[in-house]
């Protein structure tokens, strides 16, 4: 009975975490099909484009860069409702607006809630899981991502079938529904044993170890806090070797999937419609449904193979992967070939989901000190939503005067980049506890560059 309430107990801390995951994707995912009819109701020129889908991304990066170091301050209880209460205000004001400066203001909102969530997600993920399972429940959080952006696509599908041209405020407006259900979800959520260690809280601790674990004897929850209590360190930690080489590592990759990935599937209905690929918006929907699908396969199969094969080879075979598809895809463009086309956007799809779709979230966290967990996850949330804010705007404008072959050359360099940034500074947490990951310099698979001294 003991063992069954704690599963219930962790699970549930597991499942309201990865729920937040499940807006986000619901959130940029509704954005993509709600393009179609937006531009055309408002008749969006290619500048105004580009400026609107980067709203909620700048809103993810403020959102990160401050939320990060509350959730590390605060605890990891912190934000979890706040969070919900804002990204609902600024789905209802998205649906709401009457000009693009009022759904700018909407957009962005919604951003800097799911930006403040992604640090305090992944940490809870981290720390609330076992070392031989952390991967799978990095894999599942992701999954939960696509699981999002495929019910907001169907949804899409259903309002762009029914309502037409003014789908897209139905659109923005349903992101506010799963949220609703994500309140309750979070409520009383014990606090990270680990985080109320670090600040002196060893009797609250030890309270939050015994409701996780109520089967656990007092003397296994002593045993526990003591392996929690290392020294604290503060914020400058993290540009000092050999934290240095690890915060690189969560950060580019990071920077570099959001380039391409975001880049590429904030406008990917768009571009089903721009090349005749698609003739309907409502066959651009369900294209982009099964490209998600996809993804989604990919997250499955990497799933039990992330804590026995590791982080850092999935993420590289990842890239590769996305890159190789977009040489297909470039190919099916100029020869004229959907097939090719489609062949190319599966590759990427499910590269996406394999590697580093997975990989990337975790390693913002896993490999940090717990004091600094959450603020060195806000700096790579910031970081990659930065580079996917840069991506959004310039898409469409380049590819407006360059061409779309053009622009997926650049992307193919930065998902190499991504695969030789992996290997160059690969810190591999896979099977480790986090503790033995903060306490050692080490952490790498045989044969690659140890940590800097």
């Amino acid at each position: 009975m003991h063992t069954d309430r704690n599963k219930r107990t962790i699970r549930r801390t597991l499942l309201a975490a990865a729920f937040g995951m499940f807006l986000d994707g619901f959130d940029l995912s509704i954005m993509a099909v709600a393009l179609l009819s937006l531009r055309e109701d408002w008749r969006l020129t290619p500048a105004a484009t580009g400026t609107l889908m980067a709203a909620a991304l700048l809103g993810s990066l403020l959102g990160g860069a401050i939320g990060g170091p509350l959730v590390d301050r605060y605890g990891r209880r912190t934000l979890l409702l706040p969070n919900i209460l804002l990204y609902i205000a600024g789905a209802v004001i998205s649906a709401a607006s009457t000009d693009l400066s009022v759904l700018w203001i909407g957009r962005f909102a919604v951003g800097l809630a799911v930006g403040m969530d992604y640090p305090l997600v992944a940490t809870v993920i981290a720390e609330y899981s076992d070392a031989e399972q952390r991967g799978n429940h990095f894999a599942g959080a992701n999954i939960a991502w696509y699981a999002g952006a495929l019910a907001s696509t169907l949804v899409g599908l259903l309002l762009l079938f029914y309502a037409g041209i003014a789908a897209w405020r139905g659109m923005l407006l349903a992101a506010a529904l799963p949220a609703l259900g994500l309140l309750w979800l979070r409520r009383n959520i014990p606090e990270s044993p680990r985080w109320l260690t670090r600040k002196g809280a060893t009797r609250e601790a030890r309270e939050a170890l015994s409701r996780l674990h109520p089967a656990w004897s007092t003397d296994e929850i002593q045993k526990t806090t003591e392996s929690y209590g290392q020294s604290v360190r503060d914020w400058r930690t993290l540009f000092r070797a050999p934290w240095r080489r690890r915060l690189w590592l969560s950060v580019a990759p990071w920077f570099c999937l959001d380039v391409v990935s975001l880049g590429i599937g904030l406008y990917f209905p768009v571009v089903l419609r721009t090349e005749e690929l698609a003739g309907t918006n409502v066959e651009a929907a369900a294209i982009n449904a099964i490209f998600l699908i996809i993804s989604i396969g990919g997250l499955l199969f990497a799933a039990p193979r992330l804590d026995r094969i590791g982080r850092i080879p999935l993420q590289i075979a990842g890239f590769l992967l996305m890159g190789f598809g977009l040489v297909l895809f470039i190919g099916g463009l100029l020869a004229q070939m959907p097939e090719f086309v489609y062949a190319g956007a599966a590759f990427f799809s499910f590269g996406t989901g394999v590697g580093p779709g997975v990989t990337a979230m975790a390693l913002s966290v896993e490999i940090f000190p717990t004091e600094l967990r959450a603020s060195a996850g806000g700096i790579a949330t910031a970081v990659s939503r930065l580079g996917a804010a840069f991506s959004a705007v310039i898409f469409p404008t380049m590819t407006a005067h360059f061409g779309l072959p053009t622009v997926l050359v650049l992307m193919i360099a930065v998902s190499l980049a991504g695969a030789l940034i992996s290997y160059r500074y690969a810190v591999e947490p896979a099977g480790q506890t986090l503790e033995r990951l903060e306490s050692t310099h080490h952490s790498r698979s045989a044969g690659l560059p140890k940590d800097d001294a």
